[in-house]
């Protein structure tokens, strides 16, 4: 089998299934996906955060910098997915050097999944930030506090605690409780978006989130751009971060029954619009995020919402690729595989042909 970018796409289908906390029983079962997606979703706030505090110099290049350093921790558990969250954590901090050479080894065994050119595109070890740091630990400790509201998780909720104090010394302290309040206040659509199933009244035999979609999404519009050598990667992210934030607040209305009345669309657009406006003026450290209401609201216009829309579309289409592999006889999978693949090459600005060819070789 020809190890390429579609093979390599559908690999990442692997974090729809890896499951976290996975050593004890839990309210909501959090993937790998949906955990890069909201983690990333933070630290781009972050970022921009200290954007509007005139703090950072390179927007632009800290946000992608920070996706390629989340890319870096996420895709080597595609090779490493049976070392559980508490494990590696204890095994980071008593021996960092050897975890690293861990990691290090399950980047080059990604390019038994992929082309060289993919994993060098997307990975880069060295783009490390404490603030991204921060928003990692941050998000699994508000996992850990979700599922402790019933089962006991004192232990990795004091062992998170204890790290997250570690790397707060190297923050002023109100920076610090800036951060912390804004963190929590964003987990509250996060939470929404990863407990809405896609493909909600079809059954499934891998589940997948909002939020797990979005990081493929974001993981493939981030591809596409850089192939692309498009010069404006940045606002490709933010709008394949933010392309879904809206049903957050309005739940997810699809495509057909915007469709079915005329106008519809436009309302429920006009709504979304008027939600998310809401609850960012709520809280006055997120007034940057007026400057992108349009990015979530409308991602798909322009040369970057095109790039956004392809990879809304692939993502789509890897989700009906592992429902067909995994069994699922169900028409509407392949029906609607067969439907995103013609939508791909109508939209796509780059040709994905051979992508698309080599899952069909895995999956049919």
């Amino acid at each position: 089998m020809f190890l390429g970018k579609g093979t390599f796409l559908f690999s990442l289908t692997n974090l729809f299934t890896i499951q976290r906390w996975n050593n004890r029983p839990a309210l909501i079962r959090f993937t790998e996906a949906d955990n890069s997606f909201n983690t990333f979703f933070l630290s781009f706030i972050f970022h921009s955060l200290d954007q509007q505090d005139d703090l950072v110099q390179n927007w632009a290049q800290s946000i992608e910098d920070s996706l390629r350093w989340r890319l870096s921790r996420e895709l080597p558990k595609i090779v490493l997915s049976d070392v559980s969250l508490q494990l590696k954590e204890r095994i980071e901090r008593f021996a960092p050097d050897v975890w690293n050479k861990v990691k290090l080894k399950a980047i080059d065994e990604l390019k038994n999944v992929a082309d060289e050119q993919t994993v060098n595109t997307l990975i880069n070890v060295d783009s490390y930030s404490r603030l991204d740091k921060l928003a990692d630990l941050y998000t699994s400790y508000l996992e850990a506090r979700e599922n402790g509201k019933l089962y006991d998780f004192s232990q990795p909720l004091r062992e998170l605690n204890e790290k997250i104090d570690e790397i707060s010394q190297f923050f002023p302290k109100e920076r610090i409780e800036t951060y912390w309040q804004v963190a929590q206040y964003v987990w509250s659509p996060l939470l929404n978006l990863t407990s809405m199933v896609r493909w909600n009244r079809t059954h499934r035999n891998v589940r997948t989130s909002v939020s797990g979609h979005s990081f493929i999404v974001v993981t493939i519009a981030y591809l596409l751009s850089k192939l692309l050598e498009f010069d404006k990667t940045a606002e490709v992210i933010v709008r394949s971060i933010l392309h879904d934030l809206p049903e957050a607040f309005t739940g997810d209305v699809i495509t057909p029954t915007k469709k079915k009345v005329q106008g519809l669309d436009e309302l429920v657009a006009l709504v979304e619009k008027e939600m998310l406006v809401e609850w960012i003026s709520e809280n006055p450290n997120l007034e940057f995020m007026k400057n992108y209401v349009d990015f979530a609201v409308e991602p798909f216009e322009g040369d970057a919402g095109r790039i956004v829309r392809t990879a809304d579309y692939f993502a789509a289409l890897l989700e009906c690729a592992v429902e067909i592999h995994s069994g699922n006889r169900l028409e509407v999978f392949r029906e609607n595989f067969f439907n995103f693949k013609k939508a791909i090459k109508e939209i796509s600005p780059l040709d994905v042909s051979s992508w698309i060819d080599e899952i069909e070789t895995i999956v049919f």
